[in-house]
């Protein structure tokens, strides 16, 4: 049996204009570009792959270097629970259909 993966890139810095972006009616896009340009924060861009197995790996895109799961903070490690949340309801919904 093949072991698919599913892969998902992280822009951190797209994620927290995103969060800005809907829970403001007070700043314009541009103000809010101009308030993560001022933080001078380095945003991760991390590529994760979840296969079918449960295993994952993900990718730092700014450096290609693998990254462990327990080395995760912040938005990004919220990013990884949510979508392995997802990603096993999701087998389980198939599982069920398939042996119902």
């Amino acid at each position: 049996m093949m072991n698919t993966s599913h892969n998902f890139r992280f822009i951190e810095r797209d994620y927290w204009y995103h969060k800005a972006l809907c829970n403001t009616d007070s700043l314009l896009p541009d103000q809010i570009e101009e308030l993560l340009n001022e933080t001078n924060s380095h945003y991760c861009d991390y590529t994760f792959k979840f296969y079918d197995d449960g295993s994952v790996k993900i990718i730092d895109n700014d450096t290609n270097n693998l990254v462990k799961p327990r080395e995760l903070t912040g938005a990004v490690y919220d990013f990884y629970i949510r979508k392995r949340i997802h990603l096993i309801k999701t087998s389980l919904q198939e599982k069920q259909l398939q042996y119902a």
